[in-house]
C-alpha cells in the first residue's frame, strides 16, 4: 500500500453499490412482508439488504476522517447534525403523507410515534420506527455519540485537537472483543430469530454494544488508518473476520457468508490505489443521492408495486418503483442536502464562534 491524499471518490462509487441493494431488496422479497397477496417477485434479493452493512463500513472510514479534520468536538457535531437530519426530516414528513394517503401497513402513525422518530434515535428507546429502513439511523448515531466521547477525552486528557491512532486501535480492540463475548452470549436467543422477536433484555445488551455492527464500524476505521498510514495495520484482517462472525452467532450464517465477501471486496478497494468500475458516472451519482434515496425508497416502493402491479405486472411496477425512487431521492437531494444543510451548517457554525471565543477567554 502507498499513503493516499486525494479525495477517495471509490467510496461513492460503494455507497452506490450499497445503495441499488438494499432497494433491490426492499423491492423484491421484502415487498411481500407488507402485501403477502401481491404476487412474488421474479427473484428474491434477499441478501441485498446485507448493503446495510457495506454503509456501516463504509461510516467507519469516513468518520473516523470527519473527525480527524475536525478542530473541536462542536464542530464535528455541527456537521453531522446538518448533514443528516434535513434529508432525515423530510423524508419522514414524506412517508407520513403517504402512508396516511394510501392506507400503507404496518407503518405506525401514533402522533407520538412520530414525535419520537423526529429525533433519530426512537430505536435507543425501543419505540418503533415510522419507516423501517430508519433503525440504521440509530446505529450510526451511537457511533457518531462514540465518536464525540472520543474527540472530547483527546482534548481534554492530551489537549489535542485530533484523535490518536493508538485510542482508536484500543478502542478498535476492546469494541470486538466486547462484541465477541456479546455475540456467543446472544447466540441461545438470538440466532435465526427476527430481530424483532428477541428477548427485550437481550435485545437492550445487543443494542447498547451494538455487537451486531461494531465490528463493521471498526473495519472501517482501521481500513482508513491503513490507507492513510499506506500500510495495512494489523488488526483489520481480524475486525473483518469478526464481523461475519458475530453476524453468523447473531442471525444466521448465511447472512454471514455475504458479510464476509462484502468486508472482503471493501479492504479490496480501500487498499488499491484506484478502483474504475466505481468511478463510472451512473455510480458515483447513486452514491451521491444514496443517503436521501435510502430515507425514501422504501415506503415510494409499498406504494408504487402494490398499486401498478395489476397493470403493468410485478417486474414492471418494480422498474416504475425504482425510477420514481431515484427521482424523489435526485429532487430530496437538491433541496436538503445540496441547500438546506449548507446553510444550516453555516447558521449553527456562527452560533457556534462566539461560544468558541468564550470559551477560549
Amino acid at each position: 500500500m502507498q499513503a493516499r491524499t486525494r479525495r477517495f471518490r471509490e467510496l461513492d462509487g460503494l455507497r452506490g453499490v450499497a445503495a441499488a441493494l438494499v432497494v433491490f431488496s426492499h423491492y423484491t422479497g421484502s415487498h411481500n412482508a407488507s402485501y403477502p397477496d401481491d404476487p412474488p417477485p421474479l427473484i428474491d434479493i434477499w441478501w441485498g439488504g446485507t448493503g446495510v452493512q457495506l454503509f456501516f463500513l463504509i461510516s467507519g472510514f469516513v468518520i473516523l476522517m470527519s473527525a480527524e479534520a475536525s478542530k473541536r468536538p462542536s464542530d464535528f457535531v455541527v456537521s453531522r447534525f446538518s448533514r443528516l437530519f434535513p434529508a432525515y426530516w423530510l423524508s419522514l414528513a414524506f412517508g407520513v403523507v403517504l402512508a396516511i394517503i394510501f392506507h400503507v401497513p404496518h407503518i405506525p402513525l401514533e402522533p407520538e410515534v412520530i414525535a419520537a422518530n423526529l429525533s433519530m434515535v426512537q430505536r435507543w428507546f425501543l419505540i418503533p420506527n415510522v419507516m423501517d429502513v430508519y433503525w440504521t439511523l440509530a446505529v450510526e448515531m451511537q457511533f457518531y455519540v462514540l465518536m464525540f466521547v472520543l474527540m472530547v477525552f483527546t482534548m481534554l486528557v492530551y489537549t489535542k485537537s485530533r484523535i490518536t491512532d493508538r485510542l482508536m486501535v484500543v478502542v478498535a480492540a476492546i469494541w470486538l472483543a466486547v462484541a465477541l463475548i456479546v455475540a456467543i452470549w446472544a447466540f441461545p436467543a438470538s440466532h435465526g430469530i427476527d430481530p424483532q422477536l428477541v428477548a427485550t433484555p437481550v435485545k437492550i445488551v445487543l443494542n447498547v454494544t451494538l455487537a451486531a455492527y461494531g465490528p463493521l464500524f471498526c473495519t472501517g476505521m482501521l481500513a482508513y488508518i491503513s490507507r492513510r498510514r499506506g500500510r495495512m495495520h494489523w488488526l483489520t484482517i481480524p475486525a473483518a473476520v469478526v464481523a461475519p462472525i458475530t453476524t453468523g452467532l447473531l442471525q444466521n450464517w448465511e447472512t454471514a457468508a455475504f458479510i464476509a465477501v462484502i468486508c472482503a471486496v471493501f479492504l479490496i478497494v480501500t487498499t488499491r490505489s484506484t478502483t474504475p468500475v466505481l468511478l463510472l458516472p451512473p455510480l458515483q451519482w447513486l452514491g451521491k443521492v444514496s443517503y436521501s434515496l435510502y430515507l425514501t425508497h422504501s415506503v415510494i416502493g409499498l406504494v408504487i408495486i402494490h398499486a401498478l402491479w395489476p397493470y403493468v405486472g410485478r417486474q414492471g411496477a418494480v422498474v416504475i418503483a425504482i425510477a420514481v425512487a431515484l427521482l424523489v431521492a435526485w429532487g430530496l437531494y437538491e433541496v436538503a442536502e445540496k441547500r438546506i444543510s449548507p446553510a444550516l451548517r453555516r447558521w449553527l457554525s456562527s452560533l457556534q464562534r462566539p461560544l468558541a471565543k468564550d470559551a477560549q477567554n
